[in-house]
């Protein structure tokens, strides 16, 4: 049986009081960059960075496109595992722009298990294994 640490409500870095020189995974605050996949073809733009205010870390990018006056607007987390590099102009991933469209759409307001589960539904998406989950002792 494999022991799972529950995940943190994740906080908005944009509110959460912290920096990027505050987390361990992030060197600079994201937020306004564009977002471009494998191939250089543009998906989005940075809205915020979201943060885990307890493990000091920042598993997810919040990514939006579309919408007139925020109607329609799409919008989607993307692991920072999933960025292949960081450059002034914008996230470059290593996953097609496809996979991004297709992974579950981010609700802001979601929180407790349905958040946890949210979040596990989109590292499933781009076949990562969830943070929380990673080197946990097997029992």
């Amino acid at each position: 049986m494999t022991m799972t640490m529950p995940a943190r409500d994740l906080d908005r870095l944009s509110r959460s009081g912290l920096t990027p020189a505050d987390l361990e995974n992030l060197d600079d605050d994201l937020t306004g960059r564009t977002v471009y996949d494998r191939l250089g073809e543009e998906i989005g733009t940075v809205e915020d960075v979201l943060v885990d205010t307890v493990r000091l870390r920042a598993p997810f990018v919040w990514v939006s496109w579309g919408g007139l006056l925020g109607i329609g607007k799409q919008q989607r987390l993307i692991p920072l595992e999933a960025i292949d590099r960081v450059t002034p102009e914008g996230l470059y991933l290593n996953r097609e722009k496809q996979l991004v469209t297709n992974a579950p759409a981010y609700q802001d307001s979601l929180d407790g298990e349905d958040a946890e589960s949210h979040y596990a539904q989109v590292y499933d998406a781009y076949g990562i294994t969830p943070y929380w989950q990673m080197g946990q002792p097997t029992v």
